[in-house]
């Protein structure tokens, strides 16, 4: 054998004992964890969401036109909300309870941010990029997934968690946007514009006239402003759920506004501009009994 060649065989030799021996040690490959088994116990369903202003997609900054009592423009800069307690119905009208399954940003303790701006044109002043327009949850395996008729929801967030500290809470419900003081707890609806008349129009829904020491320890809410929303006759996990703008502001006069009231409405039990939000939510507001909502709708 010549000299080259036991060179050639000497270098192989190495390189087969350097990688038999970074085998051995587990150091070849970086591969992640494996995924943890599936639970055969329970199925995943999503439940999508979008927001529209009559027939057109909500965008930041845009405007649309023909809006409300006096048929105004309106440009948007903002359009999220709070949900929690999702049920779906069967063809027999059963509800099945979805658990929503907490991710650490967008789900946490049953409660989810549907959050439609993306941080663009005029919602970059308190908005951000990231948006979110899925219920994610699961159902028991046995469930009939192909079979729902309906989705039904409560708008808004529930009185145990309504009144924690943003600055500490966990996300969703760690957003300071989304959140008045401890007292009234958070903004259940946000949705912001400017039109021909308001140049600083917004609505904002959550809870009011709430007992508490300004330090979360609240007893109750005379006025909690969570919505019972009922959807039927279609399959939400196959056609999104529309929440529509146009329809939450039918009535609205969005030109003018009552003296010493914030411009929009704000929730407050004795602003009247506030009504025909409250009625298109199916709210009561102001000692009139709530009516059947219709912000909300299944998509074509």
């Amino acid at each position: 054998m010549n000299a080259a060649s036991t060179l050639m065989r000497g270098w192989a030799t190495a390189t087969l004992a350097a990688v038999t021996l970074i085998t051995a040690t587990g150091c070849a490959t970086d591969d992640p964890e494996p995924d943890p088994a599936p639970n055969p116990d329970v199925q995943t369903v999503e439940v999508a969401f979008s927001a529209t202003v009559g027939a057109d997609a909500f965008a930041c900054g845009q405007t649309y036109t023909g809006l409300g009592a006096s048929n105004s423009d309106l440009t948007l800069n903002d359009a999220r909300i709070y949900v929690h307690d999702v049920r779906l119905v069967d063809a027999a009208g059963n509800e099945i309870p979805l658990t929503v399954e907490d991710d650490g940003k967008w789900q946490q303790g049953g409660v989810v941010l549907l959050d439609f701006e993306d941080g663009t044109s005029g919602c970059a002043d308190t908005g951000n990029a990231d948006v979110n327009t899925i219920v994610r949850g699961t159902v028991p395996a046995e469930t009939d997934v192909s079979g729902f008729n309906g989705v039904r929801f409560v708008l808004g967030v529930p009185f145990d968690l309504n009144h924690a500290n943003a600055a500490t809470a966990a996300a969703p419900l760690n957003l300071t946007a989304m959140w008045w003081n401890w007292n009234s707890g958070y903004k259940y609806v946000r949705v912001e514009g400017a039109s021909t008349g308001l140049d600083s129009w917004r609505f904002h829904l959550g809870a009011t006239m709430c007992d508490g020491d300004m330090a979360g320890n609240v007893t109750s809410c005379a006025n909690p402003n969570r919505a019972e929303v009922a959807l039927e006759g279609f399959d939400p996990t196959t056609r999104p759920v529309v929440f529509d703008l146009a329809e939450m502001l039918a009535g609205v006069d969005l030109e003018t506004n009552t003296m010493d009231t914030p411009p929009g409405c704000m929730a407050g039990p004795s602003d009247p501009d506030c009504a025909p939000y409250f009625e298109n939510l199916g709210l009561p507001f102001d000692g009139a009994s709530a009516g059947a909502q219709r912000a909300f709708r299944a998509a074509n």
